[in-house]
């Protein structure tokens, strides 16, 4: 029996007064999510600070801390050569000596941002940087040289001078054309072939969707197949498809955007279109079984990502919606993440 694997990408949260002091998985009554809770396996797992690492974990049963630059350069297809470092950047706003991580980037700012830090680029000098860009002012940078500065890393804001290395200039002249809008570079990392890591032999011939650059990199790293999708409405039908042949991993980043713009309502109506995709089509799923995990929490209230014990459930599908235990960050049963896989697949 093939398994769908569904991570919903930052689904948990803390509890928000304005949803009457639940979080939104608590406040939505979701028909198909909560029949698989009910009907299967429902506890909670070990999440952590970024997608990455818990895919690392999920799939290898073992904990590897992988930079996210690199997992991303892999992601985006970018070649990192064994002199080079790649590291993600994120668009940040540079207000006095506060630097706050910038979620919402408008088609004319991110123009705006290419445009600005390739006009800059000769601020870094030799170390003959290549700059690969995805979305919302996000992509992957890589450089010529064998140290990795340390960079904060997203989401928390940063209050105080920070080191930037070799990246000071670019990063400041990039804010100077653009009112304090630039990019701060994190996660760099660089290519070990020889400690390669490789997945458990359950997960080795699943399927990876996603339009993530984090998650598609992971799949890269560790040699998964992996397909490219826009959004979640294309993914899950790719997922439907190739579900009759194979095992398939579904990605939903869209949970995790919305966290970070601060709407609960938002969030909970993103939860119940998923659901409500999952329902229309049913008929796809009958007789597979289908698994829902979190990576991580991430707050509506502040944006940040809670290291947290997060939610999974797993079981056959059939055609009852009997609901009688809500997915959520609740349960009695806890299992260890790297032991996880075994229990969301088919035994």
């Amino acid at each position: 029996m093939n398994t769908l694997v569904v991570l919903l990408d930052g689904a948990a949260d803390e509890r928000i007064p304005e949803l009457g002091g639940r979080t939104p998985l608590e406040s939505l009554d979701k028909r198909f999510i909560d029949s698989i809770a009910t009907a299967g396996e429902f506890g909670t797992t070990d999440g952590k600070g970024y997608t990455h690492l818990f895919l690392l974990e999920l799939f290898t049963g073992k904990p590897l801390a992988m930079p996210r630059g690199l997992v991303e350069a892999v992601g985006l297809g970018v070649p990192v050569e064994s002199h080079q470092v790649a590291y993600r950047f994120s668009p940040v706003q540079m207000n006095g000596g506060m630097i706050e991580w910038v979620y919402r980037v408008s088609r004319e700012m991110d123009r705006g941002l290419q445009d600005a830090m390739v006009r800059n680029l000769d601020a870094l000098g030799d170390l003959n940087p290549k700059l690969y860009f995805y979305e919302d002012g996000r992509g992957v940078m890589t450089v010529d040289t064998d140290h990795v500065q340390d960079f904060p890393s997203p989401p928390a804001p940063v209050n105080g001078k920070i080191e930037m290395g070799d990246f000071e200039r670019f990063i400041n002249r990039t804010a100077e054309d653009l009112d304090g809008l630039t990019v701060m570079p994190w996660g760099g990392g660089y290519l070990n072939e020889t400690n390669r890591p490789r997945p458990l032999d359950a997960a080795k011939d699943m399927v990876i969707i996603s339009k993530s650059p984090s998650a598609l990199g992971v799949a890269g790293v560790l040699n998964m197949r992996r397909r490219v999708v826009d959004n979640m409405w294309s993914g899950f039908q790719e997922a439907f498809r190739l579900l009759r042949t194979s095992n398939v991993f579904m990605h939903v980043e869209e949970t995790d955007d919305i966290s970070h713009r601060l709407a609960p309502d938002q969030k909970v109506s993103m939860l119940q279109e998923v659901d409500d995709l999952l329902m229309e089509n049913l008929d796809r799923m009958i007789g597979y079984r289908v698994a829902f995990v979190v990576d991580h929490g991430t707050s509506s209230l502040s944006g940040q990502h809670l290291q947290m014990k997060v939610p999974y459930a797993a079981g056959e599908v059939g055609r009852s919606s009997s609901r009688s235990t809500r997915f959520c960050e609740v349960a009695e049963r806890h299992r260890p993440l790297g032991t996880l896989m075994g229990s969301l697949l088919s035994r």
